[in-house]
């Protein structure tokens, strides 16, 4: 965990030291070396300690000035970010999903027509003539394409 806390620290205090140099002597170095934000040191920490706590980041970063709020917004922004990149296969998958429930409303309506017992010739019957259309769901497409032809 500490092995690349240093790295943070010395790139940090190199780029300080940077800027008031670069008063002194110009503004080339200025250019080179842009300063890093806050946010981007925690980003730096969290992906380098992705274990660390908000309250272990505050005490590595303290002394560039990074308080425990600063960790928590950066953190929920992170979370904001991956929930955004996420939503849209989900909303895809549900408009996909939804028309599939709309043909399952006209299954009901073939057992609504029978009344009473069904004998076991007419159970037989309809054991084979599912077992010939292939399975319950061709079978059912079928009966639904008679009903189509009946009521026209």
């Amino acid at each position: 965990m500490d092995t690349t806390q240093p790295d943070l620290i010395n790139a940090s205090a190199s780029e300080s030291s940077v800027p008031n140099a670069s008063n002194d002597a110009g503004s080339s170095s200025n250019s080179d070396a842009p300063a890093m934000s806050k946010s981007e040191r925690i980003r730096r920490y969290i992906q380098a300690h992705p274990e660390a706590r908000n309250t272990e980041i505050v005490a590595a970063l303290e002394e560039h000035g990074i308080k425990y709020q600063d960790v928590g917004n950066v953190r929920s922004q992170e979370k904001r970010k991956a929930a955004k990149k996420s939503a849209p296969s989900k909303r895809r998958r549900q408009v996909a999903a939804v028309p599939e429930p709309a043909a399952t409303p006209n299954a009901p309506s073939a057992p609504a027509p029978t009344t009473g017992a069904v004998s076991m010739e007419t159970l037989q019957a309809g054991a084979e003539f599912v077992k010939q259309a292939g399975g319950i769901d061709q079978a059912e497409a079928i009966l639904a394409l008679i009903r189509q032809i009946q009521s026209v």
